[in-house]
């Protein structure tokens, strides 16, 4: 079998890939009480696109054995800001997720994607194993 005859890989590493012009909007991440135990999180990623559309990748986040793990991974394409709204306090909801369990990291004040990175290396809630 040669490289061309694989076929193309639809899906990577990358959660959430940003292209030139594009830059990380918010995340939100839930810490339901109900999952505490096993350290899990429900995880939206956002990124506002060149058109001031939102795209976002969700997904639960788990720790078993010191290992993260992802899963139920679901992606979306052409939201609008308000609607990102209207999906949090859906999953808010759903989850059972109080305030003070969730935590909102808005990046969309910044101009840049470098600023952005540089904002959570900070906070140090980043892993600059999977930016290029």
């Amino acid at each position: 079998m040669t490289q061309k005859d694989i076929p193309e890989q639809k899906s990577d590493l990358f959660m959430l890939k940003i292209d030139k012009g594009e830059k990380v909007f918010k995340i939100f991440i839930f810490r339901p009480e109900a999952g505490k135990e096993q350290n899990f999180e429900y995880r939206i990623l956002t990124k506002e696109l060149k058109d001031g559309m939102l795209e976002l990748v969700s997904y639960n986040f788990k720790i078993i054995d010191d290992i993260p793990q992802k899963y139920s991974i679901t992606r979306a394409t052409e939201i609008t800001k308000d609607k990102i709204t209207d999906i949090v306090n859906n999953v808010m909801e759903m989850t059972n997720t109080t305030s003070e369990e969730f935590e909102e990291i808005d990046l969309s004040v910044f101009d840049t994607i470098k600023e952005q990175i540089k904002f959570l290396e900070k906070r140090d809630r980043i892993n600059r194993e999977y930016i290029m």
